[in-house]
C-alpha cells in the first residue's frame, strides 16, 4: 500500500480515500483472469470506460459543492472526488498496460468521449453520474459479495478491482444526496423521470459501446467473433459466473420509484472488503511483483 490516507475506518459510511499503486502497468497479462479470454475482457471492458468516466464524475459533483449549504455533503464530494482521481489514475495505468499488450485501447476510448461529451447541462450531467454511479454500485456490491469471482485472476488485477469495489461502495449514495439537494423545488415525479430517463439514456449506449469494444479486443487476439463466441459470452455473463445475471436485480432497483442506494448489507460489505485489502495489502507493502499471480 503506497499510503493510506491515514484515516482510521472507524465507521462503514466514512469515505477513504486510498492512494494505492497496483502496478499493473509493470505487471501487463493477456488473458490474466485464468487465461480465459471472456472473463478477462469482462473487466477489461469496463476499464475502458473509466478513466473518461471517473473524470465526468468529478466535474458534475464538483459543480454543485461551492453551491450547497450541506458542509457535511460537501466535505462528502471532496472524499468521493479524492477516491474518484485515485481510480483514474489506476485505471489510466490498467488502460496503458492493455496498450502495451497490443489492443487499440484508443478506438476504444473514443465512443465513450463522444458518448460522455453529449451532455452540457449541469443537472443532466449530474443525473448521468447517479446512473453510472448505481451501476458502478451495483458491481461493486456483487464483486464483494462474491470474492470468489476472482478466483484464478493474477494478483495486482484482483486487487485493484476488489480496492475499487470497496471504495464505490463507500461512496455509493453521494451522486443522488447532490441531486436530491439541488433540486429541493423539483416534484418527486419529476425527478424520478430524469433519474431513469438518464439511466436510459446511459446503459444503452453503454451496452453498444462494450460489445463494439469486446469484438475489436478480440479481433487483437486473432479470436474469431462468430456464433460460439458469442454464445460463450452469453454463458460467463449469464450462469457462470454470471456477471450481469446477479446485477441484473439489483440494476432493476433503481426505477422503483423510491429507491434508495443503501442495502441492507452494505456495512457489512465495507466491513468485508476494508477486511480483504488489509489483510492482502497491509500498509507498507507496494505493487505486486512482475509476474506474480498471488
Amino acid at each position: 500500500m503506497a499510503g493510506s490516507n491515514g484515516h482510521a475506518p472507524n465507521d462503514e459510511a466514512d469515505i477513504i480515500p486510498r492512494d494505492i499503486r497496483f502496478g499493473i502497468l509493470g505487471n501487463a497479462t493477456r488473458h490474466w483472469y485464468g487465461g480465459d479470454i471472456h472473463k478477462t475482457l469482462m473487466a477489461d471492458g469496463l476499464s475502458i470506460f473509466l478513466p473518461e468516466g471517473e473524470r465526468y464524475f468529478i466535474r458534475s459533483l464538483k459543480h454543485y459543492a461551492s453551491k450547497l449549504g450541506d458542509r457535511e455533503l460537501a466535505e462528502e464530494i471532496n472524499g468521493y472526488s479524492v477516491q474518484e482521481a485515485y481510480h483514474t489514475r489506476e485505471h489510466e495505468d490498467y488502460n496503458r498496460a492493455m496498450a502495451s499488450l497490443g489492443y487499440d485501447v484508443e478506438e476504444m476510448e473514443k465512443p465513450v468521449k463522444a458518448a460522455l461529451g453529449v451532455t452540457k447541462n449541469p443537472l443532466h450531467r449530474l443525473a448521468v453520474t447517479c446512473a453510472i454511479e448505481h451501476l458502478t454500485a451495483t458491481l461493486s456490491s456483487v464483486t464483494l459479495r462474491r470474492p470468489e469471482i476472482f478466483d484464478g485472476a493474477a494478483a495486482p488485477y484482483r486487487r485493484l478491482w476488489m480496492w475499487h469495489a470497496l471504495e464505490e461502495l463507500e461512496h455509493k449514495a453521494v451522486a443522488l444526496d447532490v441531486l436530491k439537494a439541488v433540486t429541493p423545488n423539483l416534484a418527486g415525479w419529476k425527478r424520478y423521470l430524469l433519474r431513469v430517463s438518464a439511466m436510459n439514456a446511459t446503459i444503452v449506449p453503454f451496452l453498444f459501446i462494450f460489445l463494439r469494444n469486446t469484438r475489436l479486443y478480440a479481433h487483437t487476439d486473432g479470436v474469431k467473433t462468430g456464433p460460439r463466441f458469442w454464445l460463450r459470452f452469453l454463458w460467463v455473463v449469464a450462469v457462470a459466473p454470471g456477471f450481469w445475471r446477479r446485477c441484473f436485480p439489483l440494476f432493476l432497483s433503481y426505477y422503483l420509484p423510491g429507491f434508495d442506494p443503501k442495502n441492507s448489507d452494505d456495512a457489512e460489505l465495507v466491513r468485508k472488503g476494508r477486511a480483504w485489502l488489509e489483510q492482502e495489502m497491509p500498509p507498507g507493502s507496494g505493487p505486486v511483483p512482475s509476474g506474480s499471480a498471488g
